[in-house]
Parts: C-alpha cells; structure tokens; sequence
C-alpha cells in the first residue's frame, strides 16, 4: 500500500510500519502518528546495560506471530464485508472479533489471553481501519513487517555500517573458541565436536522435530542461558558497549566467525566457510543443491555437527547469498543464470534496506518487491550487480577465471555489454513470440469504417445475392455457386464475396454502397499479416532454444557445443490399407538430440512446452515401440539446417573451454534445427487459417492457430505464492516466461484471442521501462568514488542508510545525550559518523536503528552537535507551504550521490534524491534540469506536426467505460484533464477503476503528488481548491482502491524541479511567464517520468486541465507521450457519466485553456453534478 502523507493529519488506510530491526509495537506507534510536517522522527528511548529498548527477541518474536494473526483477521474480515462496508460495520466486526495474543509478547497486559481486534489495535496505539481498504492496507503492512526478523541477516558486527576490523574479528574468534561452558564438564567451544552451534545446545536439547526449521533453530540456541551468558561474556571482553543487543551481536559474530575463519585469511565473494559457490558443477543447477552442497560440507569439515549443518549454512549464508534462501524458487531459475542475476539484485537490495527479511519471503514475494526496494539504497543494487555480473560472465565464457576474480571496471563492462545484447534479443524474442495472431473479423471491420464510415450496421444480415435461384438449404458458402440466405457486409468483407451482385432493403446500406465496391483485399492482408506473424514466432523459438541450451551445466553445454550432434523425431503414423503407405498421425514436437564426443554418448529431448532440456536414455533411439494397431512409432533421423557443421571439435581437447554457448554459431544451428523440425509453415491449422471458408469456420481456424501457438510455447508458468501468506499476496500475481523473465498479471496466462503485443523497437528507454519484473537490462554502473565495498585493512565498509530516517536533533534522551557528527580514520580513509557517549565512552551510533555499537571510537573528531541549531533547509517548514521534505536534522553515515551522467529525469523513476538538493547541490542539479528540459523542448518539430494516436469518432453518447476501451484501442495512454475545485475525476476513476483493470492499465499518475524520504505525499491533489479536501472519494479511498486491483499509483510531480519547495513563498500563476514555465517543467518531468516507468504498459494520468493537451503554446501531455487527453467536468444535463466527443469548440492552443468558451480534450466526459 502506498504510505501516502498529507496536510491533514493521515487517515488510517495510509498506515504502514517502517523496516528498521526494533521496538516492533513502539515503532509501528510511532509511525502511524508521525507526518512529515513535523521537526523529528521518533524519539529513540534508551537502554539499560542489561536490556535493549526493543526488549528481548523473543519478545519481538511473540509481536511478530501478533502480527500475522491480526492480519489474517482482518483480510478475513475485509472479504466478509466487502468493498461497500460502511465505518460502522467496520468497527462493530472489529470489536465483535477476537484473537489469541501471543504469550510473552509486547503487550503485557493482553499477553497469553484472547482480546478482540478493536482492543488489540488501540491499545497499541495502531490506527483503527474504517473501511475494506484500510482492513487491507494494515494487514499487508503488518504481514511485510512481520516478514522481517528480530536478529536481522545474521551478520552482528560484520554489517555494522563500519564492520569489526580484521584484528578485532580475529580477537572475538579466539574468545570464542576458548570460552567454557558453565554446566557438566565445561567443555570449551573448541574441545565440541560441530562447533559452537552444538556447543548452544549442551545441556540444553531441542525439541524434536525443530532441527528440520534452521530459522527455529537459530532463535532457540540464541534464546538459551547459555547463549545470553556467553553473549554478555564476549561482549565484555571485547569492551563493546554494554547492551542486551550489542551482546547478541557478538554471539551472532562469533557464531558466523567459528565456522568462517576464511573469511579473515582468504576472503572471497563466492566462498563460504571454503566451500567454493561458483565450482563449476555448480553451473545451471538448482540453488537449493548448493545450499544442500554446503550442508554436507560443514558437516564433513567437522566445523557443526551432522544435526546443525542445516542451520549453519542458513546462517552464513543470510548475510552472503540470502538469494540461495529464497523459498519456492522455480526450477528454471538456476545459478549463474541471467534469472538467477536478477534474482541475487532483487535479494541484495532487499537487505539492503531490511537485513534478514529475505529468509522469509518467497521468490515471488522477492520479484514483486525488488524494484522499490532497489531505489532505497542504488549502490547496494549496483554492488550485487556487479558481484553476480562475475560469477555470470565467468559461467558463460565471457570472462576468463583471472578475469572474474580481479576488480576491473574494464572486465565489468564487457560482461554488462554481453548480458544487455542477451537480454535484448531476449526481450525482443519474448515479444515476437507473444505477437498477435491477425484477425480477419478486426482486417474486415477496420477497413469497412474506413471505406464506408462508422455509423453502417456492419454486422448484420441485410444483404443476399440479387436474383438467386440457388435454394436456401444450400450451404452459406459454396466455391461453384453463389451464395444463399442472408448476409452481412461483414460476412461478405471477411469471406472475399464481393465479386456477386449483392441487393438489400435497408437503406442504411444501400446509402453506404452507393457508388462503392466492396473488394476490400482483406483476405490478401490476413494472409500477409499471418506470414510475418508466423514469421516472427519462429524467430523467437529459435532464441527461446538458445537460451535453454545456455542454462544447461556446463558438461552438458560442452557436450553439444563440441561433439558430435545427430537428430531424431519420433512421430506417430497411421498405416493405410496396403500397410505399406502411412500418413503422419500425431506430431510429436520434441526433438532428440545424440551428441557423441569426448564425455561418450549422451542423448537429450528438447521439449519446448516445458522449456526444457532433458538427459534421457541413450535407448530411447535405439528401441523402437512396439506398434499398437495400425499405428506405428518409427525413430526417425531428421536433416539438420542446410550448411551447419555438427560433426566433433576434436581440436577442443580433453580440457573443453567454456564455451559462450547463446551467441555461438552451433547453439544458432541446433535453435535453426528445432525451429525446422517445428515444420510450422505445413501444419494443417496454418493452411486451414490461410483459406478462404465461411464465416464460422473462419472463427474456428483462427482460435485453433491461436490455441496452437500457445500449446506449442506456454507463454507463462504461475510462480508459487507464499503458502501462509496466500490470502495477501493475490494482489501480485507473477509468471515465468520461456526466458525465466517475471511478469505480472494473471490474463497473461489465459487463452485469448490477444495473447501478446507486437514486436517493439528496443530503443534503450523502452529497455529500461519494460515491465518485465526485477533488472532485465544493466545501466552503466556509475565509478564508485569511495560508495560501497572499501578494502579498508581487510575491512568492509557498507554504505549503510543511505535514504532512510534521520535522527533527530536535540530529541536523544539521557542516558545518551546528544548526538554528535564527527569523522574519524579506518584504514587509510577518513569517515563521517554520528556517535553518541555512553558511560564516559564514545560509541559510534546508527541512526537507523538508533542505537550505538562496537568497541569505543578512538581519535574521533566532533564537527557538530545536532541539537538544536540546523541549515535553514532543515528546520520546521512554515505551515502556510504545503511541505518542505528538506526537514531532516541529522545524518547517518552517507556518502553523497553525485548526478548521474545520462537524463537525469529518466534516471528518478519519480522518486527524489535528497543528496541533489543539499544546499551545495540543488544549483547544479537545477541547472542540468533546465538545461535537458530546454534541449527536450528545442528537439521537437512544431506543435501541428506532432505525432498524435487516432482519436476515436465517438459522434453519440456512450458510457464511460466504451470510451475508455475505444481510446485504449489507439493509444497505451489516456490523460484526464481535470478542473481542481471539481469531484469529477476523482469520481470517474473511482467508478472505473474494475474497467481500467480490465484494459491492462498498471499505472495511475497523479499531478500533485509527489515522493519523498517517507513515501507518497498528498501535496495538493486531495484538496478542491478554497474548498476543503476531497470527499466521495477522498484521495485516500481512490488510491486504496486502486491498489487493492494491482494499479500502481505513481507521482508525476517533483519536490523542486516542478514544485519549487525550495521557494516557499513562491506564488501560484495562472497565465503569463510563471505559467509558462510551470506547464513546461511539469509536462517535461510527467512526460519523461512516465515514458521511463510504464514501457509498453496501459497507463492513466491526472492533471488539470491546463496539462492535458498543448495551451499556451506548450506542448500538453497528451501530445508528448503520444497519448489521447480526455477533459473531465461536471454538468448539469447529464444524469451519471457520460462519455461523448464534443465538436466544433477546440480549445485555442495558444491560449490559457478556457479562453474564448473553448473547451480542452480530445475526448470528453461529463459528470452530473
């Protein structure tokens, strides 16, 4: 759910809790009563040397098992009462509900008892739903929360925002492995057999059956005396500050520490505890055989016990590869594959913002979050993009093993450029495959509008043959004789009839033909159409075989780039009644491949319907099947492609290469082979389409090449939702295509007549906006000046909260005392930190979990204290001004973005950057603006010629949703022009949202909406002017409703480029200069936002009027986005809405809109009033 802030106070659908690892209620307190108007965050509360302020884990363990069950309450609740609940229905089944509190939880006072939901969520101080929405909105926040856990990504000090040095981690390892046991024969940890894990779990059983849960295991053995005693211990020793949680930090480090002591020595990106990720049997396997792999590993290096492998190697690896933790991964998605590339960056930058979540999460919950999450921290997402570019350019013999084990920007790129040209024609292969099949029905109609005009009643059967003598039982269509009975123009057009005479008694029709023919050559254009369709189809299985050929392990990629390939087809044959003649009987679409060379002989089926490629026995083309009646089985040797050389590479040698298997010229010749074997061109339902027959059969011909294609390449596989979280993750509904891409959108998958869309250019901004889910195409990676992996002495310094909530300035209560900004030396760089004092010791302090860490800093020096005084930009902004987002009054540890070199408009994606507008960067980032916007405008030919979609004739009133298929059917874009101080687009979308989901629309843009560092902000499009804020619907229902059906709603106004919050006594302008300049930079940054995030997706934007189509001589939204404007008002004549196209009073473009009584849009639609 969108967390959306307003000038009022927020209303409670908007509610959603933040991420950070701490006081789980508190926090979620916290945050559904702060806004942003305010001058600080939360107030952080502070510990006791024994107890954090986020209490025990196991109490935020208890909150979390809270959580989901009042979840699931309320989306039973919400489907019980439906969309139409009323507040008092509402809030009478929340107090008439109830739920199990969990026992040891936060809420003391309820803990271990039943309570109803109304009294749970009050007296945690969460907001109260009032509506089906709100009941949605706060169950899918507190399911997301309670996907995060309490002990993060496992890591302790090794994910400090400044990591433990090597030489403390050698220190707190040898601790660690000499500490004693306080029971029995107080062994050491280093005297246990299977290392500190069995060491927890002395004296101190588990209980059976949880061995087979790592998570479980993992809490129990950090939840035990022992483990607190240890904790405490270790803690103390490394004079770390004195903290319940800063003692578990120390356990989790020395746990991670005993069973990886490579990493102090031999640290590498792929190697956990010396078990090496990247080995080449690991290539193109399924990711839960590494995890498997590493298991059987610890166990056998004695580093845990047989028992606890499980749990060790869930827990190196969620601070390494948490990508390998993911649940209901698909099959297809295997290691080192681009998937697989895609899916460690979704994962990484998940982490990134929320440590430990992924552990939880599914991989389709994974997929679904990884573009937002992406945008928190980019240098994360860049980091993991970079490390799985390696291991990815290795695997597919783009890199050389030295290569891919040195940093090099140079290396990197020609990996990013190899993965980008797969990915392209991939992208591009996906499309043609899911090209429309043509439509004689939409050939006909089409071109009978265009002969004829719109208003012809086409489809009915007011036509016969003048003067037939041909009986009427005759059949409709016979090639020898005319045709009998009644027809329709559209009968005639799509059957090619036009050479007979035909007569009707209508005179809509006689009128219509008057002095016309009726040869239209649709069957010509069906048939051409049908050849590039097929055409097209074929190009793209012969990708889709590449890229299957390229997932394979390597010994398997070896095998048919080097050996020697034969081809075999085992069809099915009906005999006729001599026995010796046969006709074919069923196709079977497999093909088998042997490939004889330095490995032996191995044999494989390639089954394009399950987009595999499989091992088989070597005796499948060696035993024939017996026959069964007159049909006979034969193995048949099949011709390859003309001029392909398959024989052995005897000059590969025993030590075979990795080949570069999707772009070699063999890989091309088995794709050209199996699209030949296809024989698609010959198959009866091509010919049947390609025949001229009656209109039934024509229908029929049609759906059965549709049906064809789609049995013969399944578009899509249905990704497995989490299986205790179904009931709130139908909301997303994800596939996996032939090339292992996520889409979204469940219509996807069904049987319709439009499977798919036609084939695009792939200019890099529709790579970069296609809504394929998570990183298809790789932007050029930006020189990290000092952001992200620092080898500092063999340390790791992460980036760490970079976006995220700053502290608050003179609001750190006793005992920390202020906060203060200093820098301070690791290794050879010098860092900015923000520390706090503690017991006579400074400790450096994360700001975004509020709480100080590690050994006391040395040689710290304070540059400031952040209480109270702060930069004008940062202080309280005058309420009169609708928000000043600039109103942050600390700083974590941050190293600045700089200004990325290409667009920077396209670069936002519609979200802010705070680091650009800093009072010493705001005047550059404003003057590359302008500077882009100005070249944007002077590129564009003259206002008349711009390019435009056909405007549909709608010469009578229609409904609202006719009008919006009609222009959906010309354009993947509609711009509603509103007038702010009316209801009725606020209205219009309300009541359309069911048909807008229905059009494929994924995206709503809002003019007056606009992000910032929380999230979504109502700066203006929720009021109606002098009038108050909206109401039936308020702005917070219309965009509730919108994403409860999948629409995405998105800001197309910005904090500085087009709201000017840097100016807060700037003055709004209706016409002249200032009016000028407001259409030009809010209709350049709308235009270039939505381009860079809808793609080829169906899309609605909202704006005033002014936006929608060019006034004032600047050119409207409508007109840059290729798009159709329809204008939205009230009326008094109109009863409902009304769709209609009003003639004969344009709006003047030169003018201020309204001027002169000319009335805006292309399209128009009335509300009454």
């Amino acid at each position: 759910m969108t967390q959306l802030h307003t000038r009022s106070p927020q209303q409670s659908y908007t509610y959603q809790p933040p991420h950070p690892n701490g006081p789980s209620l508190s926090t979620l307190r916290d945050t559904a009563s702060a806004h942003l108007d305010s001058a600080a965050g939360p107030t952080p509360q502070p510990q006791t040397d024994n107890c954090p302020d986020s209490g025990d884990f196991k109490q935020q363990l208890a909150d979390q098992k809270n959580f989901r069950t009042l979840a699931r309450k309320l989306n039973e609740l919400a489907a019980q009462l439906g969309e139409a609940a009323t507040p008092l229905a509402v809030l009478t089944a929340l107090k008439s509900t109830s739920m199990e509190v969990a026992p040891g939880s936060s809420s003391s006072e309820e803990a271990g008892r039943t309570t109803t939901l109304e009294n749970y969520i009050t007296s945690n101080g969460l907001p109260v739903p009032d509506s089906h929405y709100s009941l949605i909105a706060l169950a899918r926040a507190l399911i997301d929360r309670a996907l995060e856990h309490p002990l993060g990504n496992f890591g302790g000090a090794l994910s400090w925002p400044i990591p433990l040095s090597t030489v403390d981690q050698g220190r707190l390892r040898k601790f660690a492995m000499n500490y004693e046991h306080h029971l029995g024969d107080k062994p050491l940890v280093m005297g246990v057999k299977g290392g500190l894990l069995e060491f927890l779990r002395y004296k101190a059983p588990l209980p059976e059956g949880v061995l087979s849960d790592p998570i479980q295991v993992g809490e129990m053995l950090m939840g035990t005396a022992e483990g607190l005693l240890m904790a405490e211990t270790l803690c103390k020793q490394m004079n770390w500050v004195a903290t319940r949680e800063s003692a578990y930090e120390c356990l989790k480090t020395a746990i991670i520490l005993q069973m990886d002591p490579e990493c102090l020595t031999e640290p590498n990106p792929n190697k956990v505890a010396g078990f090496d990720l990247s080995n080449k049997t690991h290539w193109g396997k399924p990711l839960s055989m590494i995890v498997d792999g590493l298991s059987t590993h610890l166990s056998k290096s004695g580093r845990t016990s047989a028992e606890m492998s499980k749990t060790g190697a869930h827990l190196l690896l969620l601070m390494k590869h948490p990508e390998l933790l993911i649940k209901d991964v698909p099959d297809a998605v295997v290691y080192a594959s681009a998937a697989w590339v895609r899916l460690r960056t979704a994962a990484a930058s998940i982490e990134a913002k929320t440590p430990g979540k992924v552990q939880n999460m599914t991989f389709n919950q994974v997929m679904a979050e990884a573009e937002t999450a992406a945008l928190y921290n980019p240098q994360a997402t860049q980091r993991a993009q970079i490390a799985a570019l390696r291991v990815w350019g290795l695997v597919n013999g783009v890199l050389s093993p030295e290569q891919a084990g040195r940093y090099n920007a140079a290396d990197i790129e020609v990996v990013r450029n190899a993965f980008n040209q797969q990915a392209i024609e991939q992208i591009d292969a996906s499309s043609l495959i899911q090209s429309e099949m043509p439509s004689r029905r939409d050939i006909a109609l089409a071109r009978l509008k265009e002969r004829f005009g719109e208003s012809v009643p086409f489809e009915e059967k007011l036509l016969k043959v003048h003067d037939t003598k041909q009986p009427s039982i005759q059949p409709v269509y016979d090639p020898n004789r005319a045709p009998a009975g009644m027809m329709s123009l559209l009968d005639i057009a799509m059957s090619g009839l036009d050479n007979y005479e035909w007569v009707s008694q209508d005179p809509r029709i006689n009128a219509a033909l008057e002095g016309k023919s009726l040869n239209l050559g649709v069957n010509a254009e069906f048939n051409s159409q049908l050849a590039q369709a097929i055409s097209d189809k074929k190009k793209g299985i012969g990708v889709a075989i590449k890229h299957m050929i390229a997932q394979l392990p390597l010994a398997d990629r070896q095998n048919l780039e080097y050996g020697q390939l034969e081809f075999y087809q085992l069809n099915t044959y009906r005999l006729g009644l001599g026995f010796t003649d046969r006709t074919l009987h069923h196709k079977n679409e497999k093909l088998y491949v042997k490939a004889t060379g330095a490995n032996g002989t191995t044999t494989y089926e390639v089954d394009l319907s399950k987009h595999s490629i499989t091992q088989v026995s070597n005796s499948v083309l060696t035993c024939e099947r017996e026959r069964d009646a007159n049909r006979v089985y034969p193995i048949e040797k099949f011709t390859p492609v003309a001029n392909a050389d398959f024989s052995q590479n005897t000059q590969a040698g025993s030590a075979q290469p990795t080949p570069s298997t999707f772009t070699s010229a063999r890989t091309q010749a088995i794709a050209d082979t199996f699209v030949k074997h296809l024989h698609i061109d010959n198959r009866d339902v091509i010919k049947q389409a390609k025949g001229v027959t009656s209109f039934d059969k024509q229908m029929d011909a049609e759906w059965a090449l549709t049906n064809f294609f789609l049995d013969l390449i399944p578009l899509r596989s249905a990704i497995c939702n989490f299986k205790e979280g179904q009931y709130i993750d139908g909301a997303t509904d994800l596939f996996l295509d032939v090339f292992s891409f996520v889409t979204a959108g469940a219509a996807a998958a069904a049987k319709v007549a439009k499977v798919g869309t036609k084939a695009i250019t792939m200019t890099k901004k529709a790579l970069q906006c296609s809504r394929i889910i998570g990183t298809t195409v790789i932007s050029e990676f930006n020189p990290l000046n000092g952001v992200g992996d620092l080898l500092l002495g063999g340390t790791r310094l992460a980036s760490k909260g970079i976006t995220k909530a700053k502290i608050a300035a003179g609001l750190t209560p006793p005992p920390y005392g202020d906060v203060t900004w200093g820098t301070l030396k690791v290794g050879e760089q010098t860092l900015e930190t923000s520390s706090i004092i503690h017991n006579g010791q400074r400790y450096a302090y994360d700001p975004v979990t509020m709480k100080p860490y590690g050994p006391p800093l040395k040689d710290f020096s304070v540059q400031d204290t952040l209480n109270p005084n702060s930069p004008t930009t940062h202080r309280k902004p005058n309420k009169s001004h609708r928000f000043n987002p600039l109103n942050t009054d600390a700083r974590p540890l941050h190293i600045k973005k700089p200004l990325p070199e290409g667009d920077y408009v396209e670069s936002l994606q519609g979200k802010l950057e705070l680091d650009h507008f800093e009072p010493d960067t705001i005047e550059a980032t404003m003057n590359k603006f302008k500077q882009e916007m100005n070249a944007f405008y002077d590129a564009l030919p003259p206002i008349n010629k711009l390019e435009r979609p056909l405007i549909p004739s709608v010469p009578k009133s229609v409904s609202v949703p006719t009008l919006f298929e009609k222009a959906f059917k010309t354009s993947n874009g509609i711009v509603l022009g509103e007038k702010h101080s009316q209801m009725a687009s606020f209205k219009v979308l309300f009541a359309n949202v069911e048909t807008l989901k229905n059009q494929g629309v994924k995206k709503v843009y809002f003019e007056g909406l606009i992000d910032t560092p929380k999230g979504l902000r109502d700066d203006g499009i929720g009021v109606l002017g002098e009038q108050g804020r909206r109401t039936n619907p308020t702005l917070e229902e219309l965009l509730g409703k919108l994403e409860a059906n999948g629409i995405e709603v998105m800001p197309i106004d910005h904090c500085f480029l087009t709201r000017h919050k840097d100016q807060p006594h700037k003055k709004r302008t209706t016409t002249g200069e200032s009016s000028q300049r407001r259409l030009r930079e809010c209709n350049y940054y709308a235009s270039e936002t939505i381009q860079a995030t809808s793609g080829t997706e169906k899309w609605v934007a909202l704006v005033g009027c002014a936006h929608m189509n060019t006034c004032e001589n600047v050119p409207g939204l409508a007109e840059l986005t290729h798009s159709i404007g329809i204008y939205v008002a009230n009326a008094d004549n109109v009863k409902g809405q009304v769709g209609k196209q009003l003639i004969g009073r344009p709006q003047d473009p030169t003018k201020p809109v309204g001027w002169g009584g000319g009335i805006p849009g292309d399209l128009h639609i009335f509300v009454e009033r």
